[in-house]
């Protein structure tokens, strides 16, 4: 606190003051990496979904089969299989309400900065509906209760210790890769970051000295796939995906920000929101791992 500013309160002048000195120093919260669509198959636009919902196809994996035929044998017949399932967008958004004496005092510009955080905040939320797809995973069925897709190990979800292992990660990628898919990402939460900075096979990488480590960090690539730590995961989770085929998003309107006058109460308006609807798409392309 300056001295003007403590002598001013002190003399009762504090509205004074803090328009004119703490208006003008509002500092920015740290914004976490947010993992964005970057995970995301297939991602339908708005053009895609004429309706409230779209239906999504999908193949039935290796549903036709090629067999031996005898000379002068008829060919055995058969057909690719195929089932849907329905994405309908949610909305989601939020209300912000700006006085006119904010933005009339106020050292920067209050519509600026509020359309930023609710931005954040929105991407903050996709993420949040995108990685919770990835643990509730199983596979489909029809109207007669027949199973399709990749028939998933009771392994799928892997259950670790105390701490996430190089074990455990193998695991998760080698229930992926039974299902002929590549993983390519390892999602972990920040507890489960910990625990991988202390593997010791990564300390005795890193004490080597290789160039690559030093410049990408200590985790940043695992078995071939690209770590992202992310708060929005689970205390304690990990997610392994086949980003190519694992998750989809259907977008019914992007994040949008509409401005509005409610004279009656002389203040500025934002409403910003989104309908989205997030889904997994192939049950196979992802695994998860848990630790205490």
């Amino acid at each position: 606190m300056t001295n003007k500013l403590r002598e001013a309160l002190t003399r009762g002048q504090e509205s004074e003051l803090i328009e004119s000195e703490l208006y003008g120093t509002i500092i920015d919260s740290v914004q976490a990496t947010t993992v964005g669509t970057q995970l995301v198959a297939v991602r339908f636009s708005p053009t895609d979904i004429p309706g409230s919902s779209i239906d999504v196809p999908l193949n039935h994996k290796n549903s036709m089969a090629v067999d031996s035929i005898a000379e002068g044998a008829e060919f055995r017949k058969d057909r690719a299989a195929a089932v849907s399932f329905n994405l309908k967008p949610m909305k989601y958004g939020l209300d912000c309400q700006i006085t006119k004496e904010m933005t009339e005092d106020a050292k920067f510009s209050m519509l600026e900065w509020n359309i930023k955080e609710a931005g954040y905040q929105m991407a903050r939320k996709l993420d949040s509906l995108i990685l919770a797809e990835i643990a509730t995973a199983s596979p489909l069925t029809d109207s007669t209760g027949t199973t399709y897709g990749e028939i998933l190990s009771a392994t799928r979800n892997v259950s670790g210790g105390t701490a996430v292992t190089l074990a455990n990660i193998s695991t998760a990628v080698k229930n992926i890769e039974s299902n002929d898919y590549v993983a390519d990402y390892l999602i972990v939460s920040p507890a489960v970051a910990d625990d991988l900075r202390n593997i010791d096979t990564f300390h005795e990488a890193d004490k080597s000295g290789s160039r690559e480590m030093f410049e990408r960090g200590m985790i940043g690539r695992i078995m071939g796939m690209k770590v992202i730590v992310s708060s929005q995961v689970t205390a304690n989770y990990a997610y392994v995906i086949d980003s190519r085929h694992a998750l989809c998003l259907a977008e019914k309107r992007p994040i949008t920000v509409e401005r509005y006058n409610q004279a009656n109460m002389d203040l500025v308006g934002l409403a910003v929101s989104a309908r989205w609807g997030a889904r997994y798409l192939r049950p196979g392309a992802c695994s998860m791992i848990t630790s205490s």
